[in-house]
């Protein structure tokens, strides 16, 4: 039986409201198979480089109004399988479709162009997994001006 040399990754504090999400998120494994696959890059420390990690409410605006802890959990035993070792066992994250919505709404309301910064495909590849999100997203409706839900619109007409 070989033991797994579990590795340190720093990781900032997180609960259920202040939780890992964005490109951060999208590199924790989902049995889903959706995602960004860059684990080694988001996670894992060298030398003196510590990877910068996404939390929402603090990096990114909150989505905890529109969606509760909806797609919110405890990721502590995905990262130890993946070969880190938090330094908490309460290590929450957002799956990848919050984290995604949580994306579109901060980029919305930061005037970024979600149409090119936000390329479902490479995350999303299927057409059910798009419609999962979009229901998501659509909870952000009446807290967006008129022009910015007209970027949504465009933007998932174009996936």
């Amino acid at each position: 039986m070989s033991v797994i040399q579990l590795k340190k990754c720093t990781l900032p504090k997180t609960n259920i409201k202040h939780y890992l999400t964005a490109i951060t998120a999208l590199n924790i494994y989902s049995e889903d198979g959706t995602g960004d696959w860059h684990f080694s890059e988001n996670f894992l420390e060298d030398g003196d480089f510590i990877p910068r990690k996404t939390v929402a409410g603090v990096d990114t605006c909150s989505t905890n109004e529109y969606l509760g802890n909806n797609g919110v959990f405890n990721c502590y035993q995905i990262l130890v399988e993946s070969g880190i070792q938090p330094s908490t066992k309460d290590v929450f994250s957002a799956d990848h479709y919050r984290a995604i919505a949580d994306m579109v709404l901060d980029g919305i309301t930061k005037g970024y162009d979600i149409e090119s910064s936000i390329i479902l495909d490479d995350w999303l590849p299927e057409q059910h997994e798009k419609e999962k999100l979009y229901c998501l997203i659509d909870s952000f409706k009446p807290a967006l001006t008129e022009k910015q839900w007209q970027k949504i619109t465009s933007w998932k007409m174009k996936r």
